[in-house]
């Protein structure tokens, strides 16, 4: 056969066999978007009835769209079915298909009336086509009580030679599956077992610290009943597991009555106890299983010394901090005793010691917070890695070289700043867990080269040029608060009268400088400087609360000379040259679209100003060009045309002018508004927000005149915000 017909014979062949239609899958006859809400067709709620609304959208083959059918329950049609019979079909729920909108419904509230005293109702819809066409069947539950279980019980627990200490928060638990946001269903209690392969049967438990009453039932259990939970009694099936049942009957309060405490004690050194902890809520949902292993210590702690040795400055002989304000530390390794000793009192014989013994897996270094009288951990730029301790040093010649047959480990304190206080707590830790004694000392840092420049009791030294001047290190306080809201001339007016003086903007540049970072911050390597001016200075965080709040701010946000928050937290008021006012630094205001560390130049400048209209009481002359017209104050005498003149009489506009004064009746100076702007945005509770709660008193009105657009005025005498504040500076004292 010639090739070109036999091409031919195939096209037709394969048109005449082809459907001219397009053809219709399954899922496009399927139902969309099914969902239940729990509220009445009409939108509304009734008091004392659980309406019960099923929504779904309609498939996207709508020809020849028929019926919806839809069953309740799994006695018809089972909760994995796709295909109906027409058997089933003639048991459904039917809804005509109403060609109208996008979707459809179906009021489930008197349909459902037999099926409340359940958890939750399958439900199963299907889309009839004529000629009994379906699409796939679609499945839902509709819930009436709560099936939804609590979070898990996540738990943290420490261990010494005999006792262990598990607490935990007492989880939420959503009482209604339509309603997410609540989620504070009461919690019936907690199921607790305590499994090792030892006998425990003579442990003693306390839950939330007291022993006198009994909170916990031993080997009992909670489990669900119904849409309940009761307690049950349970047989003990071995000494070496405890069961217990926590009765708990409150749902979450936001306070310390929320936290769980449970003390086991009595127990075997070196012993593993698996230790599992279930939630049941007042509905008896059971919440996932948490468990963990926990071992107790050994017998014996490991020792520890009690010394650091530290490099001195030359000046004063204080322990000196290096070019990048660290602080190195070294101290005799410490070591864990395999039988029982005295303490050592000279660390330096515990190696001579007979004692058998091993290294310490590390150790644990916390530093005292004065602001909340509290232990925390150093500050870090990464977290301690297992080998952290494992470099050894030896003492020569005065310094300290590595060396793996040194006696000495090693650890950095980052962001100390000269002449710190630093009180720390160190503690030795062996293998088992078990902590040594605690070993705190106090170490009085150097204030390095300007060690001989005296400052006031929180103000630090800063060098400038060749001079030393001193700078609060933080923005000024009074009363414990820091002063916010407040005049220029009030800032220059509290230091002169504490001694001091405003500092100058030339004293800002100069704590700027300091250690070469443009944020007036320490700069470690490796570190995000748009991370840490978020996260320890506060800048664009939007938290007003911990940049006015003392106890709340970052140590670590400071310069190498210790002046804190340069950049962040609150702005603050400096005198310019000719005792101009200006704003340095940043805040804790979002300004969207700005970046961190852009904001946060530590020499950046704010001039504060207020926009206000500009106008003239002059006449206007108004010239023509065919349609095009301009406004000239004063007649052209080179214009060929004669100008239409306006008079101020004609002049649509009023501005009202008033005298400024702050809280103690002092004069500030004059500011106007415009009348129809004033009347337009509130009047006089306008103003209060304009003016940020200056007083202000009408001084006159000026009518006709004519507002000829807008104009930035320097606005230092009466500009108030809440993000501005100052801080003093002064010469050393002699």
């Amino acid at each position: 056969m010639n090739f070109k017909l036999f091409f031919i014979f195939i096209i037709l062949a394969l048109f005449a066999c082809s459907d001219d239609k397009n053809p219709t899958y399954p899922f496009e006859r399927t139902v969309l978007e099914v969902s239940i809400a729990k509220r009445c067709k009409d939108g509304s709620f009734t008091a004392g009835v659980n309406c019960y609304l099923m929504l779904w959208q309609h498939p996207i083959e709508k020809k020849d769209l028929q019926n919806y059918h839809i069953w309740l329950d799994t006695t018809v049609v089972k909760d994995s079915v796709q295909n109906i019979s027409e058997s089933q079909i003639n048991q459904a729920y039917t809804i005509p298909y109403s060609g109208r909108g996008t979707g459809d419904s179906l009021d489930l509230t008197n349909l459902i009336k037999g099926f409340l005293e359940r958890d939750s109702l399958h439900i199963a819809i299907l889309a009839r086509y004529s000629g009994g066409e379906q699409g796939a069947v679609q499945h839902i539950h509709v819930h009436f009580g709560d099936d939804v279980p609590p979070s898990p019980v996540s738990f943290n627990d420490s261990a010494s030679v005999d006792t262990i200490w598990i607490d935990w928060i007492r989880p939420a638990d959503q009482r209604d599956f339509y309603r997410p946001d609540a989620m504070d269903g009461p919690i019936a209690g907690y199921n607790v077992s305590i499994q090792t392969t030892g006998d425990i049967s003579k442990a003693t438990i306390i839950v939330n610290d007291d022993a006198t009453t009994s909170n916990y039932m031993e080997f009992h259990r909670f489990r669900k009943q119904g849409r309940g939970v009761e307690l049950e009694s349970i047989q003990n099936s071995s000494p070496s597991l405890i069961r217990l049942a926590i009765p708990d009957g409150k749902g979450i309060a936001g306070d310390s009555s929320d936290n769980w405490k449970m003390k086991i004690f009595g127990l075997r050194s070196e012993q593993t106890y698996s230790i599992s902890i279930v939630a049941f809520d007042s509905a008896g949902n059971a919440s996932s299983v948490e468990s963990k292993n926990v071992a107790t210590t050994d017998a014996i702690p490991p020792l520890i010394a009690s010394e650091f040795w530290l490099y001195k400055d030359a000046n004063d002989s204080l322990p000196r901090l290096d070019s990048n304000n660290r602080l190195v530390l070294f101290w005799y390794r410490s070591i864990d005793p395999l039988r029982s000793v005295d303490p050592l009192t000279d660390p330096s014989q515990i190696y001579y010691s007979s004692v058998p013994y091993t290294e310490v897996k590390g150790y644990s270094i916390d530093q005292w917070n004065s602001n909340n009288n509290s232990w925390g951990a150093i500050p870090r730029i990464y977290p301690i890695q297992s080998d952290y301790y494992t470099y050894r040093y030896k003492l020569e010649n005065g310094s300290m070289k590595l060396d793996f047959t040194g006696e000495f480990v090693s650890d950095t304190l980052r962001w100390v700043l000269p002449g710190d206080t630093i009180i720390l707590r160190i503690r030795a830790i062996d293998n088992s867990g078990h902590y040594s004694r605690a070993w705190i000392d106090t170490i009085a840092v150097s204030k390095g080269e300007l060690w001989q420049s005296e400052c006031p009791a929180n103000f630090a030294p800063v060098k400038n040029d060749n001079d030393v001047f001193c700078m609060e290190k933080l923005q000024h306080v009074s009363n414990d608060r820091f002063k916010t809201n407040v005049l220029y001339r009030e800032a220059k007016k509290t230091c002169e009268g504490l001694g001091w003086h405003l500092c100058t903007e030339g004293e800002w540049n100069a704590a700027c400088n300091s250690g070469g970072s443009d944020y007036g911050i320490i700069e470690e390597k490796n570190f995000g400087v748009s991370e840490f001016l978020f996260s320890r200075c506060g800048v664009g965080t939007g938290d007003s609360l911990s940049a006015n709040d003392i106890k709340r701010r970052n140590k670590t946000c400071a310069s190498t000379d210790g002046i804190r928050d340069l950049p962040g937290q609150l702005q603050e008021w400096v005198v310019g040259s000719n005792d101009s006012a200006f704003i340095k630094g940043s805040s804790y205001v979002i300004f969207q679209g700005a970046s961190r560390v852009e904001l946060a130049q530590c020499k950046n400048r704010i001039i504060p100003t207020r926009i206000r209209p500009r106008y003239t009481t002059d006449s206007l002359y108004i010239y023509r060009t065919g349609s095009r017209r301009d406004t000239l104050l004063a007649r052209d005498t080179l214009r060929t045309t004669e100008p239409e003149v306006i008079s101020p009489s004609s002049f649509p506009h009023t501005l009202l002018f008033y005298t400024l004064k702050d809280s103690l009746g002092t004069e500030l100076g004059i500011d106007y508004i415009d009348m129809a702007e004033y009347r337009k945005k509130g009047g006089d509770e306008w103003l209060k927000v304009l003016w940020q709660g200056l007083e202000y008193e009408q001084k006159y009105t000026l009518p006709n005149v004519f507002i000829i657009g807008t104009m930035s005025i320097p606005a230092p005498d009466f500009f108030l915000d809440p993000t501005v504040g100052f801080r003093c500076c002064t010469a050393p004292m002699p």
